[in-house]
């Protein structure tokens, strides 16, 4: 089977991770060739991608397709071009076409986010000085609209009017409308049958803001145009690629998988993880459903059952200030859920993990309790892990890929299951939770920022930083791949030396190859 896949930008968490999921079926994904793939804020080559599109839909079995990639050229330029919402439709049309000459459309468009933070590197330039600013500015504009300005913020929202400039926040607005046109536009073309499916997800999103009041707008309209039964919305953005893959397996392979939710800590998943607006019981519920599965009713009745690491009331990252005072609160509920999780593995069924406990990598608690030589549950024996960025990401990543493994059964490619559990283990806790702390420390070390400068012609020494912050990871890497070994995870796999890379030469994320 191959699935031709036109991804939400080139990092390797929309290009990797998919392909480890279609390759632990049997299956490949094909990609836009590098040389047109776009990176970071230069945009892909809109007119060779929908060339490409069109050839691989006529030796396809399917087709998972950004809305953003084709009509923008990637995630970053959705942010900051200024191309009309006519250009951006026009370069759809390959899709539309695929789907009129019989091929499977899966397609995914983004409610674009609004950064909560003085950064650029996502972002309009401006948006280093006037992102935080903006991000309230979004969230009062959103209460204003429908009546819940709090006392004092109707004049918070006039001052922060008056402090950003009117050019911004011009730009800022239709550029959503732009955007908001397009989806619009995307849902119309589900409505007039043109496409077989639509995944809408807003990216790192809270209860009030612009993209909530866009959100609430499209769900009314998929209500009025009765298309439900062929969409989704919830939050999400870099997990698209790998569920709508495991959805489209699934699809072409006739069976969807029964999934059963076990949370850690009951009552938690009750809690709204940070960058998202609802509980994350129904983010584990939009993710199930994105990856074709089905909400099963008892773990009797389950095919698959996923373990929830749930979200600390803290609603922040892991740090170290407060590690006590979570073992004391967490660790009898974590023995005990990971006993109930090795009862089912035992019992014959797969069991997935996925770790919400905190954003942007593993709870060490769990990890540490996980691999303790009498853990009940053996991590090797996982059908998926996950714990990197959003819940979402996290949740939408860890299903796919146990989907995946349940698809294959006794005809699962061992070797793919094997790398892609380990670089999931490598990636949300070696690296996340680990080693890019240890790496930014290092660069703070050497007198640079945490993060490497791009490298330019005339700067030498970011080129020098982004080798020794490289180097660092891979280390790093390799410690905890051995680690792992050790305790039977990733046994007779090797990390590539010189394959770590930053992507977009940011520690943020990273990029490491296995083999």
């Amino acid at each position: 089977m191959k699935i031709a896949l036109a991804p939400l930008d080139e990092r390797p968490v929309n290009t990797r991770y998919p392909s480890q999921i279609a390759a632990i079926v049997g299956a490949e994904i094909a990609l836009p060739p590098l040389e047109i793939r776009g990176s970071a804020r230069i945009p892909a080559d809109t007119a060779a991608v929908a060339a490409w599109l069109t050839e691989q839909a006529g030796v396809c079995d399917g087709i998972v397709a950004s809305v953003e990639y084709l009509a923008w050229g990637n995630l970053i330029n959705s942010r900051i071009s200024s191309e009309t919402v006519a250009q951006g439709l026009a370069r759809l049309a390959p899709l539309v076409q695929a789907h009129e000459n019989g091929a499977l459309v899966y397609a995914f468009v983004l409610i674009t986010r609004v950064a909560n933070a003085n950064d650029c590197v996502e972002e309009p330039l401006w948006w280093k000085t006037y992102g935080t600013r903006c991000y309230a500015l979004s969230q009062l504009l959103h209460k204003q609209t429908v009546g819940a300005l709090e006392p004092g913020e109707a004049e918070k929202l006039a001052a922060i009017r008056s402090e950003v400039p009117s050019e911004h926040v011009r730009e800022f607005l239709t550029r959503r409308e732009r955007n908001h046109a397009l989806n619009l536009s995307v849902l119309n073309l589900l409505a007039r049958e043109k496409l077989s499916f639509l995944l809408i997800t807003s990216d790192d999103t809270s209860a009030w803001g612009l993209p909530s009041r866009e959100k609430a707008w499209l769900e009314s309209w998929a209500d009025l145009l009765d298309v439900r039964d062929r969409m989704m919305i919830h939050p999400g953005a870099d997990e698209v690629g790998s569920a709508l893959t495991a959805r489209l397996l699934c699809e072409k392979l006739g069976r969807r998988p029964h999934i059963f939710p076990l949370y850690a800590i009951p009552g938690d998943e009750a809690i709204i993880a940070p960058y998202e607006d609802r509980a994350v019981r129904l983010t584990v519920e939009g993710q199930i459903g994105a990856c074709g599965g089905i909400l099963a009713s008892s773990a009797e009745d389950a095919d698959l059952i996923l373990g929830v690491l749930t979200p600390s009331p803290r609603r922040t990252e892991w740090r170290a200030d407060f590690a006590d005072a979570e073992r004391e609160a967490r660790q009898s509920a974590y023995e005990a859920f990971f006993a109930e999780l090795g009862k089912f593995q035992n019992s014959g069924k797969l069991v997935a993990l996925g770790d919400v406990a905190y954003p942007n990598g593993a709870d060490p608690l769990a990890i540490e309790l996980l691999f303790a030589e009498n853990s009940p549950c053996a991590p090797a024996k996982l059908a998926s892990f996950g714990a990197w960025n959003t819940a979402g990401n996290t949740l939408g990543t860890t299903v796919a890929q146990a989907v995946a493994l349940w698809l294959a059964g006794d005809n699962a490619d061992r070797h793919a299951q094997n790398i892609a559990l380990t670089h999931h283990f490598l990636e949300g806790w070696g690296y996340q939770t680990d080693v890019r702390r240890e790496a930014r420390a290092k660069n703070v070390a050497q007198g640079w920022h945490y993060d490497p400068a791009p490298p330019a012609p005339d700067n030498g020494g970011a080129i020098d930083q982004i080798a020794f912050t490289c180097a660092s990871i891979e280390a790093g890497l390799q410690t905890r791949l051995e680690w792992l070994q050790k305790r039977g995870v990733g046994v007779g796999l090797t990390l590539v030396p010189g394959s770590v890379t930053l992507p977009w030469s940011r520690t943020f994320e990273c990029d490491f190859e296995l083999e």
